[in-house]
């Protein structure tokens, strides 16, 4: 699907906010190679150590400035360009509550910038309309579907964020005959409920194992689920799963592919938005995989047939 052209308009001015940042990070010459996410975590940890030996290098201290605020930026590039416009309107009000709570005078100074401002009403203006990233259709079509082909008829869709996955569940909930929950792992900090109505800690074990029972037997015909549902979980066989967003982790794709039924023919469907991330982490996955399966099949001819055999049994 598409890049809505409204998103575009915010993504340039995020992305000149940006390399702002990064342009500051090269000029005091603590940031050489590609800026990536990787490479700027890795940087402020660097940094970080180095401002513990002697913080007095107003350079670095500066520089760390920078760094954090490139990065809440890249974040926030990533939940507009993957996930849901409300996820990604609720991480520009945590930056400026941040920048209230005057945690840092980086987040101060962002949030005073025009562009930054630019933003936040663009992206409201957007909401009020009732505008929203394509792929959340895009996935109400494909459950509608799903739904009318077999009234029985099991999901789980994964995504990357808690606040998409309740978005997401809220939005399926809307359709006829659906009966969605949210399948997340325990948190320390509050966050809005299940339902999206009040504020809960995450899921106990407790809680995680009725709704895993409550799927099984039916009750509940969709699951939207973070990383935990990758982990080895006890969760029934389902008819098909959804990836709201491709991942760059080959592992982590693969253990997402064998929750689909193996015992009956299963579905996978990949959302992607094209110009985005989101084409990137696909192509990245894919690469991966493709080098495990290549390594794998030499390990096995270098095996002897003896050491062959006693694999198999």
């Amino acid at each position: 699907m598409d890049f809505p052209s409204e998103f575009e308009e915010i993504r340039q001015v995020l992305k000149k906010l940006f390399e702002n940042y990064i342009e500051e990070l090269r000029t005091r010459k603590v940031l050489f190679g590609p800026a990536t996410k990787t490479e700027l975590l890795n940087l402020q940890k660097k940094m970080a150590t180095s401002l513990a030996r002697q913080n007095r290098n107003f350079n670095y201290l500066l520089a760390m400035s920078a760094c954090a605020q490139a990065i809440k930026i890249q974040h926030g590039l990533e939940l507009l360009e993957t996930q849901t416009l409300d996820s990604f309107n609720n991480y520009l009000k945590k930056i400026f509550e941040q920048a209230s709570k005057k945690q840092s005078k980086g987040v101060i100074k962002l949030v005073s910038k025009p562009e930054f401002n630019f933003v936040y009403i663009r992206t409201n203006e957007l909401l009020s309309k009732n505008y929203e990233h394509p792929k959340l259709k895009k996935l109400q079509e494909i459950i509608k579907l799903e739904k009318d082909e077999n009234e029985k008829s099991k999901t789980i869709i994964f995504t990357q964020f808690r606040e998409s996955a309740i978005k997401i569940s809220k939005e399926l909930n809307n359709i006829s005959g659906i009966n969605s929950r949210v399948f997340v792992g325990q948190a320390k900090k509050t966050s809005t409920n299940i339902k999206g109505e009040s504020n809960i800690t995450g899921l106990n074990q407790k809680q995680q194992k009725k709704i895993i029972e409550e799927f099984s037997e039916g009750k509940i015909n969709v699951l939207v689920a973070t990383s935990i549902a990758e982990e080895g979980l006890d969760i029934p066989e389902v008819n098909s799963v959804i990836f709201y967003e491709p991942i760059p982790s080959a592992i982590r794709s693969i253990q997402r592919r064998g929750r689909t039924a193996r015992l009956m023919k299963g579905k996978l469907i990949m959302l992607i938005t094209k110009g985005t991330r989101d084409e990137t982490f696909y192509y990245v996955s894919r690469s991966r995989e493709r080098k495990m399966e290549t390594a794998i099949q030499d390990i096995n001819k270098k095996l002897k047939p003896e050491e062959k055999q006693k694999t198999l049994i």
